[in-house]
């Protein structure tokens, strides 16, 4: 018979992160050994060859990766490099408290997605870094609030335009919704949640409020970026509505889901949850309804479809949270083996397959990669990419 010694032992590594395999009963993970092994795959491929990734929504995702990669497999390596990205992205930040995109823009919509490394990080980093990561956050929502960035209706600007000298000048003064739903909806909620400070979590339910009364009632998320040609106020042009409706559709509902998923977890609110909850139901069945036979979501190509896996973690939400909708574990798992075939990885953009992508197709390359790991992470260990 063991010794109470050895019991306590063996009980506390089987509560490591990853020391033990999904259970059969797990309802997204039915082919769970492949995909950790393909995740696995995919974080030592991040960790050897996109420490430095100059594109900050791209790097940020795949640092988050490696986060999940690090609770998942135990590797500390996985931590070290994430880490030390997220340095690099403290430095990063302007006098004026933004962060350029590294394509020579200043999207609050792309500074959103990189500062979810800072969220994900802050329980496993040292009090000076977690401070330096509160204070970068709290300069930069500091600015938006200077610059006027918040709008009237709720919803968040595009970012600031850049000058022919590379200097950034004016806010755009535009509803963008994919910033409403990144910097609204998940920066602000975690300010709250670090400073509980009411007047953030406004922010963020007002700016989510925006982006769900812009559904259509069939339940599609409108991509509204006036700047970029789909603007919700124009009528009766048929390449705005185009834009509008059709060609960013479900890469829409990714990231308004990440915006969800924070503010859902933790803005302490049970009747400002309920009715967001009940404003996406209409999207969620869209998406269910819309999925391609292969499992994913989209028409093939680089925009829609390699920036739309995030639906994945927008769909274990909701079955985890609000709804055990069965159709829920058959999409998941549908998008699970079109990952891992090797050869729709390939044509997708896994990884890069060993090719040398041009400059232009290969920022198609890091998104596809990057949100794709965080879709694998979420189905090996539900929730994982939103752990604060």
């Amino acid at each position: 018979m063991m010794q109470f010694n050895q019991l306590y032992k063996l009980a506390l590594i089987l509560l490591l992160p990853g020391s033990l395999p999904a259970m059969k009963s797990d309802p997204f993970c039915p082919n769970c050994a492949a995909t950790r092994d393909y995740f696995h795959k995919l974080c030592d491929y991040i960790a050897a060859e996109k420490g430095d990734v100059g594109e900050i929504f791209t790097g940020g995702y795949y640092m988050r990766d490696l986060v999940a990669g690090s609770e998942i497999y135990g590797n500390e390596q996985y931590l070290k490099t994430a880490i030390a990205y997220a340095d690099q992205l403290v430095g990063k930040q302007s006098a004026r408290g933004y962060w350029g995109t590294g394509y020579g823009r200043i999207y609050l919509a792309d500074t959103g997605s990189a500062l979810g490394l800072f969220i994900v990080l802050y329980p496993h980093v040292d009090h000076e870094r977690q401070q330096r990561y509160r204070e970068s956050v709290q300069r930069y929502v500091d600015a938006i609030g200077k610059d006027g960035m918040v709008l009237p209706s709720g919803a968040i600007d595009v970012g600031l335009k850049v000058g022919p000298d590379g200097r950034a000048t004016d806010p755009y003064k535009e509803a963008y919704t994919i910033s409403s739903a990144l910097t609204g909806g998940e920066i602000y909620t975690w300010l709250y949640h670090i400073t509980k400070k009411h007047e953030y979590r406004e922010v963020a339910y007002h700016a989510l409020s925006w982006v769900l009364s812009t559904i259509r009632p069939d339940g599609v998320i409108p991509y509204n970026h006036p700047g970029g040609g789909s603007d919700l106020r124009k009528k009766n042009d048929a390449t705005n509505d185009y834009n509008l409706w059709q060609r960013s559709l479900f890469l829409t509902s990714a990231y308004v889901g990440e915006g969800l998923i924070s503010f859902d977890l933790y803005c302490d609110q049970s009747k400002w949850k309920e009715e967001l909850r009940t404003r996406i139901k209409p999207h969620i069945n869209y998406v269910l309804e819309h999925q391609n036979p292969n499992g994913t979501w989209g028409v093939d190509g680089p925009w829609d479809q390699k920036r739309s896996p995030g639906i994945v973690n927008l769909l274990t939400w909701y079955y985890d949270h609000v709804e055990k909708d069965p159709r829920i574990p058959k999409a998941v798992e549908r998008f699970d083996q079109f990952i891992l075939t090797p050869a729709h990885a390939k044509v997708f953009g896994m990884l890069n397959d060993g090719a040398t992508p041009s400059a232009k197709d290969r920022i198609s390359y890091d998104c596809v990669t990057g949100l794709t790991g965080r879709a694998l992470a979420d189905i090996i260990r539900p929730g994982i990419d939103a752990e604060w």
